[in-house]
């Protein structure tokens, strides 16, 4: 069943890629710049305690 289901995330995911590429786009770079932003602050909390 869970190998099911990431067979369909995948496929969704390829379909939308396809037929969506620009919101696709964006997406992925919105997911970046958050992943970033999650990373510097987790940066500066280890920084700031030693």
């Amino acid at each position: 069943m869970k190998k099911a289901l990431s067979w369909i995330a995948v496929a969704f995911f390829v379909f939308y890629i396809v037929t969506q590429p620009g919101d696709a786009a964006n997406l992925l770079r919105s997911l970046g710049e958050g992943l970033r932003d999650i990373a510097t602050g987790f940066g500066t909390f280890v920084s700031n305690v030693f």
